[in-house]
């Protein structure tokens, strides 16, 4: 674990332990750390030792809804900024065949996606709306085309670590259809999604340098 994971780990331990034995009026736990490290207090320790360890972690759960964290060494307003250039995925998803923005909208715009799952390529438009404010970016079928996906949605939510580290939660849920069954689904999305984030966070790391 690296120094500041180290760190980390002590302020966030420290401060559950903190706040366990105090009375709420004798101290405020959450105004010692940043917005990053209260959104981890929520979490298992071994969760949080592990995203310090591998930067990367896909979560364990029940459900479609996948679950991932990935620490940034950028700033949030960098990260946020990056993340929401959309069309250049490419950079670091090497299952991409195509990727275009192909409208701009007030709060957002639509990328339109051509990717190969399993020999066969698929077409289909994601919906995306951003909030600067909350860094926030959330994705989900355009429902003014005609897509072949069954279902596809997911967000971002990033959080400062400290100035320039941040937190990235990640939710996702992709659904192709009859034509892959679900356990099958999951597994691909499982065993592809680390492969991708960890492309990702190089990506972003290297301030949009191909990884």
């Amino acid at each position: 674990m690296t120094g500041f994971g180290a760190t980390l780990l002590a302020v966030l331990l420290g401060a559950l332990v903190l706040a366990a034995r105090a009375a709420p009026a004798e101290v405020d736990a959450s105004a010692a750390v940043m917005p990053g490290m209260r959104v981890l207090r929520g979490e298992p320790e071994a969760v949080v030792r592990a995203l310090l360890d591998e930067k990367v972690l896909l979560m364990d759960g029940a459900g479609e809804v996948v679950r991932a964290y990935v620490l940034f060494d950028r700033p949030l307003d960098r990260v946020f900024e990056l993340l929401a250039d959309t069309d250049r995925q490419g950079e670091f998803r090497s299952e991409l065949e195509d990727l275009a923005t192909v409208a701009k909208l007030p709060d957002g715009h639509v990328d339109e996606y051509h990717i190969r799952i399993l020999f066969v390529e698929v077409g289909y438009r994601l919906r995306y709306r951003l909030d600067p404010e909350r860094k926030q970016i959330r994705w989900e079928l355009d429902p003014s085309f005609e897509n072949p996906m069954r279902r596809v949605e997911g967000s971002w939510e990033l959080f400062a670590m400290e100035p320039t580290r941040t937190l990235g939660r990640l939710s996702t849920l992709v659904n192709v259809g009859d034509e892959l069954p679900g356990f099958l689904q999951d597994q691909l999305t499982r065993t592809t999604l680390p492969r991708t984030l960890e492309r990702c966070r190089r990506w972003v790391n290297a301030d949009g340098a191909a990884p």
